[in-house]
C-alpha cells in the first residue's frame, strides 16, 4: 500500500509540475515578444529584464497558493483512489481465480486437441496413403474405360489440404466397393477403342471383370497410361476368337472364354508367338529343302499305300476265283502264265526237266511282278534316313550363325544369338517330323509289299505242285 501511495503522489506532483510550466509558457510568451518590440537601449532591457523578474515572482507566488490549496484536494483523491483500489480488489479476486481455473480448463482442452490432432493425423495419413494407393490401382483397372468419372471423384478426393471428413471416407469406401464389385462382373457398354489404324471408333465392348476385353470377336488390350483400350495389332489363335465372338453373342449362357489376368498384357504377348509359317522360315534354306525331300517323300508314301492297298483288294478277290485269272492284279498275270507253261509243257510230254521249266517260268513271272510292288520303296527309305541328316546340318550351320553373332556383339543381348538357335532347333524338329512318318509310311509298304509277294510264292508253289499231281496222275493211267 505504501509503494501504491508514493506512487500516486508522484503522479500528482508531475502532472502539477507540467500545468504550472504551460501557464509560465501562455503568460510569459507574449511579455517577451512585447519587450524585444519595445526595448530600444540597455537601460531598457535591464528594465524590462527586471520588470519581467518581478513577474516571474508574483506568478511563482500564485503558483505556490494555488499548489497549496490543492494539497488538502490531492489528501481526498488519495484516500478516494486507495477506496477504489480496495473495491476494485474485491471485484478482481473472484475474476482472478476464475481467470486461473479458466487457463487450467484451457491448458487440459489444448491437452486433449492435441491427443485428438494426433489420432486424426494418424487417420489422415492412412487416409492419404489408401487414397494413394487406390488411385494407382483405379488407373490399372480396366473399368475406368466404363466409369472414367471415378478418376475425378478419386482426384478430388485426393488434393483436399484439410482433415478428411466422415463424407470423404464414406466416397472412398464407395470408390473401393464400386470396383470390387465390377470386378466380379461381366459388362456390356459402348466405349472408345483404339483400332490397328490409329483411329478412335466407339464400339460395344465386352468386360469381363478386370481382366479381358473384347469387340466384335477380337481381344483389346488395356493401356493405363492414357486409360484407352487398344485392338491387339496381332490376335491370338483364331480358336480364341471363335469363343470370344460366340460369348459376345451370348445371353446369360455359360460359355467359355479366356481370361487374361494381365488386362490383355499376355494377349498381346501370345500374338508374338510365331506362326507355322514363320516358324519354317525361321529354319533357313535348309528348313525349306527338309520340307520339299518330306513331302516328296509323304506324297509317295500316300501314292504306294493307295496303290499297294488297291492291289491288296484285287489279289484277295482273285484268290476266290483262281478258276478266272484277269491280267489286272498280280496274282491273275501269275495263274495267265502258269497256265500257259503248264499247257504248253502237256504238249511236249511230261517229263522232270519240263517241270523244273515250269517251275523256272513261275519264279520269272512271280520275279517280274515284285518291281512293281516295291517300286520306291528304297527312295522312301532314303527320305527318311536324309531328313535327320538335314536337320543335323541345319542344327550345326545354326550354331554357326549362333557363335558368329557372339564373336561380333558378345553374349550381352540374346535376340542377336536368337536367329542362330531358331534355325538350329527348328531344322531339327523339321528333320525329326518329317523322318517319323516317313519310316511308318516305309515300314507300312514294305508289310503290304511282302506280303503280296509271299502271297505270289505260295499261290505259284501251289500252282507248281497241283501240275505235278496232275502230271503224276496221267503217268499212273498210263
Amino acid at each position: 500500500m505504501s509503494h501504491l501511495k508514493t506512487l500516486l503522489l508522484k503522479t500528482l506532483f508531475l502532472k502539477t509540475l507540467v500545468m504550472t510550466s504551460l501557464l509560465m509558457v501562455q503568460v510569459l510568451t507574449p511579455q517577451i515578444l512585447l519587450a524585444e518590440q519595445t526595448a530600444m537601449n540597455l537601460d531598457q532591457l535591464l528594465q524590462t529584464v527586471k520588470d519581467n523578474r518581478q513577474q516571474e515572482a508574483q506568478l511563482n507566488k500564485q503558483r505556490e497558493q494555488t499548489f497549496l490549496k490543492q494539497k488538502s484536494r490531492q489528501q481526498a483523491l488519495l484516500t478516494e483512489a486507495k477506496k477504489k483500489f480496495e473495491k476494485s480488489q474485491k471485484h478482481n479476486n473472484p475474476l482472478k481465480k476464475q481467470t486461473l481455473e479458466n487457463a487450467e480448463r484451457i491448458k487440459q482442452a489444448q491437452q486433449t486437441l492435441l491427443e485428438k490432432k494426433q489420432d486424426m493425423g494418424d487417420i489422415f495419413s492412412i487416409y492419404t496413403e489408401m487414397t494413394g494407393d487406390f488411385s494407382a490401382a483405379l488407373k490399372d483397372s480396366m473399368v475406368t474405360t466404363q466409369k472414367p468419372e471415378r478418376n475425378e471423384q478419386l482426384k478430388a478426393l485426393m488434393q483436399t489440404e484439410r482433415l478428411a471428413t466422415i463424407q470423404d471416407l464414406e466416397a472412398l469406401w464407395l470408390l473401393v466397393q464400386d470396383e470390387m464389385t465390377e470386378s466380379g462382373k461381366v459388362a456390356r457398354y459402348e466405349g472408345p477403342v483404339v483400332t490397328r489404324e490409329g483411329h478412335v471408333e466407339t464400339q460395344a465392348i465386352l468386360r469381363i471383370g478386370t481382366f479381358t476385353a473384347s469387340s466384335k470377336g477380337e481381344f483389346l488390350r488395356y493401356v493405363p497410361e492414357t486409360g484407352e483400350l487398344l485392338e491387339l495389332n496381332r490376335q491370338p489363335s483364331s480358336r480364341f476368337g471363335r469363343e470370344a465372338a460366340t460369348f459376345e453373342a451370348s445371353r446369360g449362357e455359360l460359355l467359355p472364354i479366356i481370361v487374361d489376368p494381365t488386362g490383355g498384357s499376355l494377349m498381346g504377348m501370345m500374338s508374338y508367338v510365331p506362326t507355322l509359317q514363320e516358324r519354317v522360315e525361321q529354319g533357313g534354306v535348309i528348313g525349306f529343302i527338309i520340307i520339299v525331300l518330306g513331302g516328296l517323300g509323304l506324297l509317295m508314301t500316300l501314292w504306294r499305300i493307295l496303290y499297294l492297298s488297291v492291289i491288296h483288294v484285287s489279289m484277295r478277290r482273285q484268290l476266290t476265283q483262281l478258276d478266272q485269272p484277269s491280267s489286272k492284279n498280280p496274282l491273275g498275270r501269275v495263274l495267265l502264265s502258269a497256265k500257259g507253261f503248264i499247257e504248253d509243257a502237256g504238249r511236249e510230254g511230261s517229263s522232270r526237266e519240263e517241270s523244273g521249266r515250269v517251275q523256272y517260268k513261275l519264279d520269272e513271272a512271280v520275279l517280274a511282278e515284285v518291281p512293281r510292288l516295291e517300286r520306291s520303296h528304297n527312295l522312301i527309305k532314303l527320305l527318311a534316313a536324309m531328313s535327320p541328316l538335314l536337320g543335323l546340318l541345319g542344327t550345326v550351320t545354326g550354331m554357326i550363325v549362333t557363335f558368329q553373332a557372339i564373336s561380333l556383339f558378345g553374349s550381352g543381348d540374346p535376340k542377336l544369338m536368337a536367329s542362330g538357335i531358331s534355325q538350329a532347333l527348328v531344322t531339327t524338329v523339321l528333320g525329326l517330323v518329317m523322318a517319323i512318318p516317313l519310316l511308318f509310311g516305309h515300314s507300312l509298304i514294305s508289310s503290304l509289299s511282302g506280303n503280296m509277294i509271299q502271297r505270289l510264292d505260295e499261290q505259284s508253289a501251289g500252282i507248281m505242285a497241283r501240275s505235278m499231281e496232275s502230271q503224276s496222275n496221267t503217268s499212273d493211267e498210263d
